[in-house]
């Protein structure tokens, strides 16, 4: 009997029952995988709060003169003898500084990079910082696509498309609209990541772990250094509010869901029943089996970060899920995800402007397609609206039945004839409705369709000239928005090394 009298208990020290052996006195292995490694993406950063975390202690007082110009130097050897080697030597993680200076300079230099911050200081900075740079950086893809996209609207503002509504045909369109639209869906997701990157830009630096601290540093100063717009005023909030990571990933997701639209589009036009484009060889994979085969291997994989990205958000949300300060541990593995999902979109953004510009379309095929299902008798009942004088609905009713007809007898709108459709008014109570042939025919083809719809934003040419100078003043306005920003970024970066160094060479704070 165990020694609290419970037969079932087994006394403290003892093997687990069925399980031979001494009780475990290291952690299981998968725990390994939470512990903070090595994060190229964010190292860079996590050393320049560093340097200006010091930079501020110093200025400030708070360390004496000595000690700080002894971390500073520290750092800067760092620097010198390559940054990412020797926090992955030391270990990885955002403590990999402190870890360093220890090593080669001892405690009391390297144990003094922590007074006034914590864990949660380095987590968020890293994460903000991080995310900023990837957010610049993927808005400057997105131009690139955007341009690629304006410059295939202007090689195609005259290709005629069948476009296609419930999987059936629908109006003409032409190549130029459709690559239009995704311009203004992607200016759309450029336009959230510049959001984003608004409230990224705040520094979380001094929250500590949730409160701050009672020495008297300066956060504004930090964020000065480090290219913030200003400081996250709750401390709280700063540490432990994790709903930026939550935006990152909407709006990540709705910026692949624009991506595998356009995938999917691509995707039905270059299947054998469509053939209408062709996608350049370094695009496609070949069966092991069957020679002749072109798989759209590039395009399924853009389809697929759909999926993807879905499962980060899925991921990323359940993980800030709980009480203020509980999710901890569990945010290494959605950090890992998402930050990997980012990656994958920028490489992709980074192929799609020469896809664009390689790909072939069959614009002749494509206009046989157009004109080959009825799709522009919208503008036989709009004829009939202005000639016979009649109501848009009855005209509308009429040109159904009269298609519908036709489709019985087997005549498609190439051969139909005015004579054909005044007989069948005629014969369905409408005698007075009458068409002639020059009317039937121009109303019918899908190239003047498209090119009758001048209204602002539609396929006409002259509509389209507009809609391409728009995107251009639009793109050229974001391209300057970006620089401003990259500018920024570095502005602060050269502010805080010449800082750095000029108070290692004066051998005093300011």
């Amino acid at each position: 009997m165990a020694e609290n009298g419970n037969p079932d208990r087994a006394p403290a020290g003892a093997a687990a029952p069925g399980r031979p052996g001494a009780r475990r006195t290291a952690p299981p292995a998968y725990m390994d995988s939470y512990k903070e490694a090595f994060v190229e993406e964010t190292a860079a950063f996590v050393h320049s709060y560093d340097l200006a975390h010091v930079t501020m202690l110093g200025e400030r007082g708070i360390l004496p003169a000595e000690t700080a110009l002894g971390v500073l130097a520290g750092l800067a050897d760092m620097q010198a003898r390559g940054l990412a080697d020797c926090r992955r030597a030391a270990g990885g993680g955002n403590h990999a500084g402190e870890k360093y200076l220890t090593q080669a300079l001892g405690s009391e230099i390297g144990g003094a990079i922590g007074l006034a911050r914590s864990s949660g200081d380095l987590s968020a900075i890293s994460f903000r910082m991080y995310a900023r740079d990837r957010v610049l950086s993927l808005r400057g893809g997105l131009l690139s696509l955007r341009g690629a996209l304006a410059d295939f609207a202007r090689r195609h503002a005259e290709t005629v498309l069948p476009g296609n509504t419930h999987g059936q045909h629908a109006q003409p369109v032409t190549a130029a609209l459709w690559a239009m639209m995704l311009h203004d869906a992607l200016a759309r997701d450029g336009a959230r990541l510049a959001a984003l990157g608004t409230r990224l830009n705040l520094s979380p630096a001094g929250a500590g772990i949730m409160s701050g601290t009672e020495f008297p540093i300066d956060r504004r100063r930090i964020a000065d250094l480090l290219g913030f717009d200003a400081v996250v005023p709750n401390t709280l909030d700063a540490a432990l509010s994790h709903d930026l990571e939550i935006e990152f990933a909407s709006v990540l997701n709705l910026l692949c869901h624009t991506l595998s639209r356009m995938a999917e589009d691509l995707f039905l036009w270059t299947t054998t029943e469509y053939a209408l484009i062709a996608l350049p060889d370094w695009f496609i994979g070949i069966s092991s089996m069957m020679p002749q085969k072109r798989n759209p291997d590039g395009l399924q994989d853009l389809r697929n970060l759909s999926a993807q990205s879905q499962a980060v958000l899925t991921m990323v949300t359940g993980t800030e899920r709980g009480p203020t300060g509980f999710p901890i541990i569990e945010r290494r593995n959605s950090d890992r995800m998402l930050r990997a999902l980012a990656a994958g979109i920028g490489e992709r953004l980074e192929v799609l402007p020469d896809l664009l510009a390689e790909m072939a379309v069959d614009g002749a095929r494509a206009e046989d397609l157009a004109n080959a299902g009825w799709a522009s008798v919208t503008d036989l009942a709009g004829a009939l609206v202005r000639i016979n004088r009649i109501e848009w609905r009855r005209a509308h009713n009429l040109v159904a039945g009269f298609v519908r007809d036709c489709i019985a007898r087997g005549i498609g709108p190439v051969e139909v004839t005015a004579e054909d459709f005044n007989a069948y008014a005629s014969r369905s109570g409408a005698q007075m409705v009458t068409m002639d042939d020059a009317t039937l025919t121009k109303a019918l083809d899908a190239r003047a369709f498209v090119r009758r719809r001048e209204t602002f934003g539609g396929p006409g040419p002259g509509a389209m000239e507009q809609a391409i100078r728009n995107a251009g003043a639009r793109m050229r306005e974001e391209e300057a928005a970006i620089a401003a920003l990259r500018a920024q970024f570095a502005a602060a970066e050269a502010l805080l090394q010449e800082t750095v160094q000029r108070t290692l060479a004066a051998g005093r704070f300011a």
